[in-house]
């Protein structure tokens, strides 16, 4: 099969979908099929390159930063990728394109679908999706203004795809009876597996690690609050990821005199996260909204346990007691009752240590997800499973 995968942001740029669309392009490759990605470029970045059997053709992208696409970004891309788009269908039969996201990249199934008429299968990722963020106003009132052009998009695939049931509920909030599929996201199980050495606690130090892009919807000010209020020095706090919000929530931390427990460790490689991950005691993630949640799947399989917001998709991944702490969102004494929960009980922590590894392997491995989008394809061409 021919595939054309679209996603306005792809690794190096971009967090859990960027790395989804590589990983699933990876698994197509090693399934036989034959795939190309069209996706942003930023600063120096070839506009064409093959990296590990994926043909990957990159535009001009206005992003403010390779972390941060903006709407300018988003915008920009689709400019672009429409000529790009244009000149990859002239050349090469494809069987089927796979847009990742509704906004902006689907867009772009207007030229493909209403003027080439184009088979696509579209997965929705979280902030493409009508209400799943309410902490920016930009966005609900594009979604709002968008809203007939969401819906003629979301019509004209062959297959809608979501990555968690909770995505879905709130996707069928805009359009209602429409078939919608869900398809986890996976992880690499042979890098984000348990630390070959147990942690060092004779320091006393209790290391809290959170994964994220720091913007507003991460709910990252709840935690630091928590932490200040349980006003430990034994405590330790290490937060991965870049964003928006990267200098606003340094000045937090500054404000509530955290500077020595609460460390900013940038824009880490998978390799560097995942050794994060083995010098952690505890995972936490306070988001006020999350489709799923890639980084707990990784902490999962690192051994971790986990205090995740009950909120999207994560209660899918994490149940309460067994995998992890589920928490209301935005409540600063439940993380607290959580953290302390953890820290005072070693035996729930080994245990739920124990239990997470084992389920990220049933079910959330890349081969895996793949093999659901392949059977998904086949669907929508009316084909044998091949």
């Amino acid at each position: 099969m021919r595939l054309l995968l679209l996603n306005y942001e792809f690794p190096p740029m971009g967090g859990g979908a960027s790395n989804a669309t590589f990983n699933i392009a990876l698994e197509l490759v090693k399934l036989g099929h034959s795939v190309d990605v069209l996706t942003s470029r930023f600063g120096d970045q070839p506009s064409e390159e093959i990296i590990q059997g994926i043909k990957v053709y990159r535009v001009t992208s206005w992003r403010h930063s390779i972390h941060n696409c903006g709407l300018r970004g988003a915008i920009s891309y689709v400019f672009f990728a429409f000529f790009s788009l244009r000149g990859l269908l002239k050349k090469n039969r494809y069987d089927l394109l796979h847009y990742f996201f509704g906004l902006p990249t689907g867009l772009l199934s207007l030229y493909s679908h209403g003027i080439k008429n184009q088979p696509y299968i579209l997965s929705l990722r979280g902030s493409d999706v009508p209400g799943y963020d309410t902490t920016s106003l930009k966005l609900r009132i594009l979604h709002w203004l968008l809203k007939p052009i969401t819906v003629r998009i979301w019509k004209k695939a062959e297959r809608l795809v979501t990555v968690s049931h909770g995505l879905r509920e709130m996707a069928l909030q805009t359009l209602p009876g429409q078939p919608i599929r869900v398809i986890y996201n996976g992880i690499d199980t042979d890098l984000f597996k348990p630390a070959p050495h147990l942690n060092d606690t004779s320091n006393g130090h209790m290391r809290l690690l959170c994964v994220s892009r720091l913007i507003d919807r991460k709910g990252l000010d709840y935690l630091f609050q928590a932490v200040a209020e349980i006003n430990d020095p034994r405590i330790r706090l290490d937060i991965v990821g870049t964003g928006g919000s990267e200098q606003r929530l340094k000045a937090k931390i500054r404000e509530l005199g955290l500077e020595t427990q609460v460390r900013f460790c940038g824009y880490k490689t998978a390799l560097e996260v995942a050794e994060h991950y083995h010098q952690a005691d505890i995972f936490i993630l306070p988001s006020l909204s999350e489709s799923q949640g890639m980084v707990l799947l990784e902490a999962m399989s690192c051994g971790l346990p986990i205090i995740a917001s009950h909120v999207g998709g994560i209660p899918e991944v994490v149940a309460d007691g067994e995998n992890g702490i589920l928490i209301p969102p935005a409540k600063v004494n439940a993380i607290i009752e959580a953290i302390h929960r953890l820290t005072n009980d070693s035996l729930l922590r080994s245990r739920i240590s124990q239990n997470n590894p084992t389920k990220i392997k049933e079910q959330f491995t890349w081969i895996k997800i793949a093999l659901n989008y392949q059977a998904i394809y086949n669907e929508a061409l009316k084909r044998e499973p091949s």
